[in-house]
């Protein structure tokens, strides 16, 4: 990024911590609109795409008559770029995820698909989609349609066995919810006996999430326990699982959920994750920690937030290479009903973490939800990240974001090393 344009950035910034809550000045982007249609819009979804410095966001969206999947391209620098439509239909399209293949340059976008159109029976449907947008040749197909319901899912692309994983959680059948996964080819077809048995056990697992291990051609799937407690299970680039199936990440007396997780490559062999923990009554804190890439947790939990309401869906990323985390999460600015902002930490290769930062103040006025549901990924120069936005005084609810830079410096020095001294800027 031009440094001129980062100064006029990081000073408007400042301006603005005038007359906010007092947080870390860390330079960031002007807010922007992503997609303010006239309807209602929820589960952004973020992939990179590192050939071109461009980023797509993918959300769905409800206009009164049943939800389809969209989406937006971004360049490098947050500026807006081409919108379309990925997936549309009769019945509902929901809970959009993407990941990027830089070999074809585009990407795989999947989604949960109500085939009986009355909520009966959620299938999982995925489309790949070229750099620059839906080619009429490559329409959606399915990937799992059997009697169970498939959703929250979560795409991986995994570069040296040149194939994606997607994960997904079954429920329905009378028995308790299973993770579950499929390898897709390059094509978009499913790897032949690519569906792979993740984890499943006498009590619910939920809310999986995924990273690719580039040092080890190796998945790490995380996911949670009755909404209890954190684990996890590691599965080789051919779906194999790996050191005798799941392990604890987390399981403490308090309820632990929602883990996200992320793995920066370049050498760096391990996965940082990220979840909430129910603390008090309407209160959950973010934590996070390291797993090293033979899937053994690295290292005390560190603590994100600790404040006495709500911080609540965080999302970890990095910025490949770059041993830099980034963790985003919704954080609660009032009462048990009041409105929501998203606020962000650093997690620096020293593993130390920043101050806390606000990507999205709430501000005087503002009421209801404002910013949740925040989804991230680490870039060249910094991060997208991106939320569902309420539109103050109507009934419409848009996807907003924000551009969120690195650290300063590209060799530590940010991490207190003074020996790592230099005048390298990213």
């Amino acid at each position: 990024m031009n440094p001129m344009k980062r100064s006029i950035l990081t000073l408007t910034m400042l301006s603005l911590a005038a007359v906010a809550p007092a947080w870390a000045d860390q330079p960031m982007g002007p807010e922007i609109p992503i997609s303010i249609l006239d309807n209602q819009q929820y589960n952004p979804h973020v992939a990179y795409n590192s050939l071109r410095d461009q980023y797509l966001v993918v959300w769905h969206n409800f206009w009164g008559g049943n939800r389809d999947i969209y989406g937006r391209r971004l360049d490098g620098e947050g500026n807006l770029l081409s919108w379309f439509t990925i997936a549309t239909g009769s019945y509902d399209k929901v809970q959009p995820a993407v990941a990027y293949d830089p070999l074809n340059d585009r990407y795989l976008v999947v989604w949960s698909y109500d085939f009986h159109g009355d909520g009966s029976d959620w299938d999982l449907y995925g489309r790949l989609i070229p750099w620059n947008g839906p080619d009429a040749s490559l329409t959606e197909f399915p990937i799992e349609t059997n009697s169970r319901t498939q959703d929250s899912s979560e795409v991986a692309f995994a570069l040296a066995q040149q194939e994606f994983m997607v994960v997904w959680t079954n429920s329905g059948g009378g028995v308790p919810k299973d993770i579950e996964g499929a390898r897709i080819q390059l094509n978009g077809s499913l790897v032949p006996g690519g569906l792979v048995a993740v984890a499943s056990g006498a009590n619910d697992r939920t809310n999986p999430d995924i990273a690719y291990n580039l040092d080890r051609n190796e998945y790490l799937v995380t996911y949670d326990e009755l909404g209890a407690d954190i684990l996890a299970t590691r599965l080789t680039g051919g779906g194999v699982i790996l050191g005798g199936g799941e392990f604890e990440i987390a399981a403490w007396p308090n309820p632990e959920s929602r883990p996200s997780v992320a793995a920066c490559g370049g050498g760096t062999d391990h996965y940082f994750v990220a979840w909430q923990s129910l603390v008090g009554a309407n209160n959950n804190d973010i934590y996070g920690r390291f797993v090293t890439g033979d899937g053994v947790p690295d290292g005390a939990p560190l603590q994100f937030s600790n404040f006495t309401l709500r911080e609540e869906a965080p999302d970890v990323t990095c910025r490949n290479g770059s041993a830099e985390f980034l963790v985003a999460w919704q954080s609660q600015y009032s009462n048990t009903t009041g409105p929501f902002g998203v606020d962000g930490r650093l997690v620096l290769p020293n593993r130390t973490l920043s101050q806390s930062f606000a990507i999205r103040y709430v501000y005087i006025g503002e009421t209801t939800g404002v910013a949740t549901t925040p989804a991230a990924v680490g870039g060249q120069q910094g991060y997208l990240v991106a939320w569902e936005h309420d539109r103050q005084g109507t009934s419409y609810q848009d996807i907003h974001g924000r551009m969120v830079w690195g650290s300063l410096f590209s060799d530590g020095f940010e991490s207190g090393d003074a020996n790592a001294w230099s005048s390298v800027l990213p």
